[in-house]
């Protein structure tokens, strides 16, 4: 696919998330099937929250629930969004 195809999408709202740790990624999509939700909808929510200002991201290595050594990136996670406007 060309790269201006892309970019053309990408206004769109679709994101393509590179460098997510596949353990990571299985980990939050299991938790959110289990909860009856999607990993969209999950991600959506975090961005509400951290553009209302009521949630603030740890830096990297602060997170109790992260490994101290890095972990290998093996995939990337899509996430299409409409906006509305």
């Amino acid at each position: 696919m060309p790269v201006r195809v892309l970019a053309r999408l990408a206004t769109t709202g679709i994101y393509l998330l590179h460098g997510i740790p596949r353990d990571l990624q299985r980990a939050a999509r299991l938790r959110a099937v289990s909860e009856g939700t999607t990993l969209r909808s999950a991600l959506l929510q975090a961005l509400r929250e951290y553009a209302a200002g009521t949630w603030t991201p740890r830096p990297d290595g602060e997170s109790p629930n992260r490994p101290l050594k890095p972990t290998p990136v093996t995939g990337a996670v899509a996430v299409s969004t409409t906006v509305r406007g």
